[in-house]
């Protein structure tokens, strides 16, 4: 719907690798957005409690950042 809600959260805990977050949220650290296609066997399993699923976030696009050609070595050209 249009319906828009502002939560504040305050992390106690900054992983960077998202892995290690499923591991931590699996060990009951917390809460995170993950990928749906890391977490569903974790859901499946019953590992996991999907707790807001009607919420999303929103999509965006996946860019790749590489050096100017004249900094690749020719094997990438």
């Amino acid at each position: 719907g249009d319906e828009h809600e502002a939560v504040r959260m305050q992390a106690t805990i900054a992983i960077d690798a998202t892995p290690a977050v499923l591991t931590a949220v699996r060990a009951g650290a917390g809460l995170s957005v993950l990928p749906d296609f890391l977490v569903r066997d974790e859901f499946a399993a019953g590992r996991l409690v999907h707790i807001l699923p009607e919420w999303q976030l929103p999509s965006g696009g996946i860019y790749t950042v590489y050096p100017a050609a004249r900094f690749r070595p020719p094997k990438v050209m």
